[in-house]
């Protein structure tokens, strides 16, 4: 089954869920059928790769002198065909959360869903509005069937459930022959097994990947610790939200010494085709180029789109109502392209973020972003441009976020600032693009590559990043409640 389709079915088991809370006043007890909880999983059941990720934390977790990373795990289809209880507490802890999170913002904003950004919530939620929180877990949770152990760790974590719409579970990490103490999340590295129990439901295990243990070794290594787990379903953000599958959340945290920058990593993020580029810049000048990604990987997308293109257009063709079985097998064609080609971008953007961090690391260098702005953005992917250029576009979220959170994690200065590639270097006139996409100043007569003239900008801006990375931004401020304390 392909991923729409087993979205828009826990889709279906989040809405039972719910109205089984709501039915609840008039029959406390009451029970979906064991039968029902199977037919709904057996028709969710579709495979999903275990993917590691980055989790956003609340800014005053990030000011304070720790950096985090989440090892996501995906929990197997299989495991929830066979134990629809897992669905069903996971379902329970997302509406629980959701559900507190509305009434609390509601409370003190008064509006039904605020748009709120990050730093908004954090300026909102001040140590005076914790014990509303706290009356509102004490009522929202027991009527979602979360029990005493939930209900605490809601009460101690309230400001960061708000964040990250779930609720942290303790958890203990085995890397030798530790003493089990009995947290509600396991993890055993010798066997290579995540435990979770304590949740109201049966303990249930699920097997980490060797990519997995590597990772979480790499942290130890690190100084990481491990702190906090969630459950939770991947939910996918937009305009019409979709859902994913469900996963166990590992967070890790190390304690992180800034780095006193010495040089500049400048990025310029382009269009995949038109290479993402990245400058060195010591003393004020670029010492070192380098771009991503390689030839090959464009020229593979580029395959891969206009077979994507053709598949489209053939199951547009196709009467549905009388050829189902040719419309599911261009669907499932068009699924497994798609998730090739974001599995290719994916290893496009972890590879540059590597390469990146690592020179970063080397040379103690600043981050320097030069992004596309939010509203250029969205134009182009709004744009008459055609669709086998448009998909060129994906990824660059990715990368901005995997470079600011691994900048974070080893405490590298990190800046995104406009650096202009249509403006003039020498006298700031706008300049007019030529062919090779290379720019001419009509003023001065200067004249680079579009993809240099932001280097250019670094070069005469140097000192003057230097001071702003320089600024601080750690710091360690009392309302903290999140892995710190």
């Amino acid at each position: 089954m392909d991923n729409a389709r087993g979205g828009k079915l826990l889709m279906i088991t989040i809405a039972l869920v719910a109205a089984k809370v709501n039915n609840m006043a008039k029959s406390p007890n009451a029970a979906f059928t064991t039968a029902l909880w199977v037919c709904l999983v057996k028709l969710l059941a579709c495979p999903h790769a275990p993917f590691i990720t980055n989790r956003d934390f609340s800014p005053t977790t990030y000011k304070a002198m720790y950096a985090y990373r989440t090892l996501r795990v995906e929990i197997p289809w299989k495991l929830i065909e066979e134990r629809p209880d897992v669905l069903d507490l996971v379902t329970r802890i997302h509406l629980a959360a959701k559900e507190y999170v509305r009434r609390l913002l509601k409370e003190l904003t008064g509006q039904e869903e605020p748009k709120l950004t990050a730093e908004e919530l954090d300026r909102l939620l001040t140590l005076d509005k914790r014990e509303l929180a706290r009356q509102i877990i004490e009522e929202v949770f027991p009527k979602y069937g979360l029990g005493r152990y939930f209900i605490d760790q809601g009460k101690v974590f309230w400001r960061d459930v708000v964040f990250h719409r779930s609720i942290p579970l303790n958890v203990q990490l085995r890397v030798e022959d530790e003493r089990d103490t009995s947290k509600a999340v396991f993890v055993d590295l010798k066997s290579g097994i995540v435990r979770v129990r304590k949740t109201g439901i049966p303990p249930f295990a699920i097997r980490l990947e060797k990519g997995n243990v590597t990772w979480i070794r790499e942290r130890l290594q690190e100084g990481a610790k491990l702190k906090l787990a969630f459950l939770d379903i991947n939910v996918r953000r937009g305009k019409d939200p979709t859902y994913g599958g469900l996963y166990i959340a590992l967070v890790f945290a190390r304690e992180v010494t800034p780095v006193e920058p010495k040089a500049l990593v400048v990025i310029d993020v382009n269009r995949l085709d038109h290479y993402v580029k990245v400058g060195l810049v010591v003393d004020g000048r670029v010492v070192e180029l380098l771009k991503f990604p390689r030839k090959e990987r464009i020229r593979k997308l580029e395959k891969i789109h206009i077979h994507i293109r053709q598949l489209s257009r053939a199951l547009a063709r196709v009467d549905e109502d009388r050829d189902q079985r040719r419309a599911l097998d261009l669907q499932r064609q068009l699924w497994k392209l798609e998730t090739k080609r974001y599995g290719i971008i994916r290893d496009v953007v972890i590879n540059a973020a590597c390469e990146i961090i690592k020179l970063a690391r080397e040379r103690q260098a600043a981050i320097v972003v030069d992004t596309i702005e939010d509203d250029t953005y969205r134009e182009l992917r709004e744009g008459n441009w055609r669709d086998d250029k448009k998909h060129f576009l994906d990824g660059l979220g990715q990368l901005r976020r995997r470079l600011k959170e691994s900048a974070q994690w080893y405490g590298l200065p990190y800046l995104e600032e406009r650096l202009y590639s249509t403006v003039c270097p020498r006298c700031g006139v706008k300049m007019v693009e030529e062919n090779g996409r290379f720019m001419r100043c009509p003023a001065c007569g200067f004249r680079a590559h579009r993809d240099n003239v932001p280097m250019i900008w670094a070069e005469r801006r140097y000192r003057e990043l230097i001071e702003k990375v320089k600024q601080p931004t750690f710091s360690t401020p009392a309302t903290v409640t999140f892995l710190t304390s």
